[in-house]
């Protein structure tokens, strides 16, 4: 296993220009950082230079923007500025600002990366603290979610739905490898509607925005120059990322449906939180296991017998041994043993027996099933496949094996559902895809 540095600026790098929002002049300078310091902002402004930590728990705020505010200080549309930071993989850095609002630069964070990178990057002697989420996290509200899953490296699937005419439903699901958020997502500047200006600007927001660095829709046409087709759900990632840079790096799945920077600041506190909770030691972590879960003393579980009066399938086709976790048509959490006694394993490799990707799929989609079937008004119904999607098979299924698999509904219209499953073993990511149910009486 590669053990990563953590890294800090070779040298200072000025970022001067005017706030988003308040249009106010800022002079911002990026100041190398020893290790273990994190991010930290220096208000040179204000008497006693007051600082505050780029950290969850500071989050005070996140009307169109995320505001930290510490020892009496606060700096506010930091997304950016944080989204360079873990793209370029910043652990330490002392960002002194002459007010509360960073530059806007071109409106993504691709000012302050050619900044960066022009400054160097340097590798320092300290381990880089990854924290690897092990549990579910999740926020709704209507229609509008986010959803944290453990994952192997850092995530994030993003689904806009907007009703402008140019823009309508936009789905983008990109990961951090190689270059790929600097390629991708680094250079996506924010969005603003034209009808929306004026009120903005009566709010104190949006006064330091113009056609360059903010894409702007008209009615019927957009106003600015696009970079990319689909900059709107770029950008909306590069604020996942941003936000999510509250917590340090991490290793995570992050798939967000119509959600914004209230959402981030809710599962980042809900993180926060539970690290604290178990004593989260980033150096320690390897020989520490936290795989507890928390749960809410109102969270739905399911027996066997409980999930056979909800899904139709007996053996051997009944692949979910218990639900550990349920949201009814938000989210469920479901347990599959592995056993060699199961009879696929008599003619599938009996040799070397693996369970049947097919099986899997169809294990996975029974937790999906069973989120969609819970409510009253749908026991008695199936769930049918309409179309199975970015299905990928990440290691062997052999008996003794768990899997744990999650399905979060990503889409509700009538009796139409679609949900997103993912299976782990032992905490690994071993398959996922995307699962389109359509609700159908049983007619037996």
């Amino acid at each position: 296993m590669t053990i990563e540095k953590q890294h800090t600026l070779k040298q200072a790098a000025s970022c001067d220009g005017i706030g988003l929002h308040s249009g106010k002049l800022v002079e911002m300078t990026l100041r190398p950082a020893p290790v273990d310091t994190g991010i930290v902002f220096v208000r040179t402004d204000l008497e006693g230079h007051p600082q505050v930590h780029a950290v969850a728990s500071n989050i005070t705020a996140t009307t169109r923007a995320t505001t930290l505010t510490e020892n009496g200080a606060s700096v506010t549309t930091i997304e950016h500025l944080m989204a360079a930071l873990a793209i370029l993989k910043i652990d330490n850095c002392y960002v002194e600002m002459s007010a509360a609002e960073p530059p806007v630069g071109d409106g993504s964070a691709q000012a302050f990366i050619d900044k960066i990178q022009k400054a160097g990057i340097q590798e320092q002697d300290g381990e880089r603290q990854v924290y690897h989420v092990d549990r579910a996290f999740s926020h709704y509200d209507g229609d509008r979610s986010i959803v944290v899953l453990p994952y192997e490296g850092f995530r994030i699937t993003f689904t806009s739905i907007n009703p402008h005419p140019l823009l309508g439903t936009q789905v983008l699901d990109v990961e951090d490898k190689g270059d790929c958020f600097l390629k991708e997502v680094a250079a996506a500047r924010t969005v603003a509607f034209e009808e929306e200006i004026a009120q903005l600007r009566k709010m104190g927001l949006g006064l330091g925005g113009n056609l360059d660095n903010v894409v702007v829709f008209g009615k019927d046409k957009v106003l600015s120059k696009l970079r990319f087709p689909d900059e709107l759900i770029r950008h909306k990632i590069l604020d996942v990322i941003g936000d999510m840079y509250l917590l340090g790096p991490i290793h995570a799945h992050i798939i967000c449906m119509k959600s914004g920077h209230a959402f981030n600041d809710n599962v980042s506190r809900q993180i926060d939180e539970y690290r604290k909770l178990h004593e989260y030691h980033p150096r320690h972590q390897a020989s520490v296991q936290h795989k507890s879960e928390i749960r809410s003393k109102a969270m739905i579980t399911l027996d066997i017998q409980e999930i056979q009066k909800i899904l139709p399938h007996r053996y051997p086709m009944l692949l979910v041994d218990r639900i550990i976790e349920l949201e009814p048509m938000k989210r469920a959490v479901g347990i599959k043993n592995i056993t060699i006694n199961e009879p696929q394993f008599i003619g599938h490799f009996p040799g070397n027996p693996i369970m049947p990707g097919v099986l899997l799929i169809e294990a996975m989609a029974q937790v999906g099933g069973v989120t969609l079937l819970y409510p009253e008004e749908n026991r008695g119904k199936i769930a049918v496949f309409g179309k199975i999607d970015k299905v990928r098979f990440r290691r062997p299924i052999k008996p003794g094996d768990q899997l744990v698999t999650t399905a979060i509904i990503t889409k509700i219209k009538g009796n139409m559902g679609v949900a997103h499953c993912e299976g782990t073993v032992d905490g690994e990511p071993a398959c996922e895809g995307d699962f389109f149910f359509a609700l159908a009486e049983n007619k037996q």
